[in-house]
């Protein structure tokens, strides 16, 4: 799985928690109390613990509340207000225990605190009770977001990623490749073979589509019945097009008859869509010169990719 997405952790001992403690030996104390049950990474700083967030996003962070630079508060509410981070459990570590001072962890966002000196036992439980509680979260999330029939991506977690590529797109100035697939002639596929064969069609379709895919930040959606879209994040208009060869390589490999196409066989046909820093990077737009590029590639004959060339 990759970082823009949901990564669905099998078990409680593989959640990664976050340690912000701005003392050395106060965080040490802290991690060994969770040593063996937990992933651990200790940072102590506010400004450390974002940058570690926007990199990889823990499943819980242990927030110390009084910190030099940017407080534990200003740290949390910062993480809420992004929408790549808003999901992140926070317990507050403190040794505040005025009820205003309680109030205003609340407010910015955590789901508990922790009195210092911190208990193990009281730390560990409730540690377990919110991390279980996310993964049972993140399981529902990951669900709504795959597509019953082929198991790829859903396209409503569309909308949401695009937003997370483009804005890596923007910090790293490294390109965003898009693909957009739609198998040729299928309702003709359908009349003659009969829905439930088009269905498995699709379905093998899918898995080609998903291993011609090079790199596990690579992501496959379903975008319609018959339709796929691929984005392939750090991928040039060369390495892309390299994807694409082999995508319909694969796909004529399969073999799947199909009478009524000119190639007697399922084929696919494919639209790209290269964009970088400082171009229109908006989701309307870059799916409408995607699919700009699918059209073409229909026009010339099916069975093949075509590239979108920007307009003098």
């Amino acid at each position: 799985m990759n970082q823009y997405i949901v990564e669905q952790k099998l078990s409680l001992a593989e959640s990664l928690i976050l340690i912000v403690e701005d003392d050395p030996i106060n965080a040490m104390v802290i991690e060994d109390l969770l040593s063996g049950l937990y992933q651990t990474k200790i940072v102590h700083s506010g400004e450390s613990a974002l940058k570690f967030c926007d990199v990889q996003p823990p499943d819980l962070i242990l927030l110390d509340v009084v910190m030099d630079g940017i407080s534990g508060l200003e740290t949390c509410i910062t993480l809420k207000i992004n929408t790549q981070t808003q999901h992140i459990p926070i317990i507050f570590i403190t040794s505040m225990h005025d009820q205003d001072d309680q109030n205003r962890c609340w407010e910015a966002g955590c789901v508990d605190f922790v009195a210092k000196p911190v208990n193990g036992v009281t730390l560990r439980n409730r540690i377990k009770s919110h991390l279980t509680l996310k993964l049972q979260s993140d399981l529902l999330r990951r669900i709504s977001f795959v597509d019953g029939l082929t198991g790829l991506y859903n396209r409503h977690l569309l909308e949401d990623v695009m937003e997370k590529f483009t804005s890596h797109v923007n910090r790293s100035n490294q390109p965003l490749s898009l693909m957009m697939i739609d198998v040729d002639w299928f309702k003709g596929y359908n009349d003659t073979y009969g829905h439930l064969e088009g269905d498995e069609c699709l379905k093998r379709l899918a898995r080609a589509i998903k291993d011609s895919l090079q790199r596990p930040t690579d992501m496959a959606i379903r975008y319609g019945g018959e339709e796929f879209l691929c984005l392939l994040p750090d991928t040039d208009h060369k390495g892309v097009e390299k994807i694409a060869n082999l995508m319909l390589k694969m796909v004529n490999d399969l073999a799947i008859e199909h009478k009524l196409s000119e190639f007697k066989v399922v084929t696919v046909s494919i639209g790209i869509h290269t964009i970088s820093r400082s171009k229109n990077t908006s989701l309307v737009n870059t799916l409408a010169k995607t699919d700009e590029a699918l059209y073409v590639a229909k026009q010339l004959g099916r069975n093949r990719f075509s590239t979108y060339v920007t307009k003098s």
